[in-house]
């Protein structure tokens, strides 16, 4: 691995909401300040593909240039 831009952290927080459900909070922490703008824009697609499987059990339905294949977007 390599860490020459720095350690950053993901903290994942869950808590029950009512009684049938919970919330998730992700803070991702010790960023750069010159950080890549790109970085941010990951994770929706993560939460709501975590979403769809938790709910549906199912994988998100992912658009074609959004997909990743070894180390290129589709």
């Amino acid at each position: 691995m390599d860490f020459s831009d720095g350690v950053s952290f993901v903290t994942w927080e869950i808590a029950p909401v009512g009684r049938d459900s919970c919330g998730l909070a992700v803070t991702h922490s010790r960023l750069r300040e010159d950080a890549n703008l790109q970085l941010y824009g990951g994770w929706p697609m993560v939460l709501s593909g975590l979403k769809t499987l938790l709910e549906t059990g199912g994988q998100l339905t992912t658009p074609g240039s959004l997909r990743w294949v070894g180390d290129v977007y589709a």
